[in-house]
């Protein structure tokens, strides 16, 4: 199916990179006019020009999700753009392990932070446009990110997995609180994804993780295939269909992007 998000416009946060870059291209293919959001403007820049060379729509606004005044700078960029947002994608978030026993408050605020609050801001500076009350009879689409760790657990990732669990919830109150508006608030829980923060770790790299973990996590996805996990483009399906005219009946309700890892 194409066209399926013709004429609409996207807010896709952490898009310079991964998963949300994987999104935005999904995206554009699919007609969608997009906000591509990182807090690094390099890789911001760099996938809008991606996406104009495909011949799409889009515009660069980088910001840390947790200000308030940098997420509303960039709603208000998009408003000035395209006229009007359709489409909140919650992706930008981020992991930092530790057993729990040496988990300092500081490395426990950063990833609620990031990943709770920045959703939570995100929402709220797009509220003004879809609780418009000419706008009641469109349906809006709010996609957020939770993860396999937000509903089982895993050792040494206490703080994402609070982070992801409670993403859960917010999603339900939210739909809740939306529903007379006709604002679809859904989740994804991906499982292991190739991204930046789940490649082979080495010598002196901020992020990655050791051969011998992707191997276990790898190892546990029935859908994978030569000591690949899931990639980005998997995960883009997913919000696709929660974001395009297929899932209007739809709200409040998670969907497990694992590759049968939660089976």
């Amino acid at each position: 199916m194409k066209e399926l998000l013709k004429g609409k416009v996207a807010i896709i946060t952490g898009s310079g990179r991964g998963i949300g870059k994987g999104i935005a291209k999904v995206f554009v293919e699919q007609g969608c006019k997009v906000t591509i959001n990182d807090i690094d403007p390099i890789p911001c820049n760099e996938t809008v020009e991606e996406i104009k060379a495909m011949g799409g729509e889009a515009i660069a606004c980088p910001a840390d999700v947790t200000n308030v005044e940098q997420v509303n700078k960039m709603v208000a960029d998009t408003i000035a753009a395209f006229g009007k947002i359709d489409i909140l994608i919650n992706n930008a978030g981020t992991s930092r392990d530790a057993m729990i026993q040496k988990m300092d408050d500081r490395l426990l605020r950063f990833i609620i932070d990031v990943n709770m609050k920045g959703t939570h801001v995100c929402t709220q500076a797009v509220l003004p446009e879809f609780l418009k009350a000419e706008r009641n009879n469109e349906f809006k689409k709010i996609v957020n990110f939770s993860s396999t760790t937000g509903v089982s657990g895993n050792v040494g990732q206490a703080n994402y997995a609070i982070a992801k669990g409670g993403l859960i919830a917010y999603t339900k109150s939210c739909a809740r609180e939306f529903s007379l508006n006709r604002v679809c608030v859904n989740a994804i829980a991906p499982g292991f994804t190739e991204t930046r923060m789940t490649a082979l770790k080495k010598p002196g790299d901020k992020l990655g993780i050791p051969q011998a973990i992707r191997d276990i996590a790898i190892g546990a996805i029935p859908f994978s295939r030569d000591g690949v996990g899931g990639l980005p483009s998997d995960i883009a399906k997913i919000v696709l269909f929660f974001s395009c005219e297929l899932s209007d009946w739809i709200t409040g309700q998670l969907l497990v992007g694992g590759g049968g890892s939660m089976i």
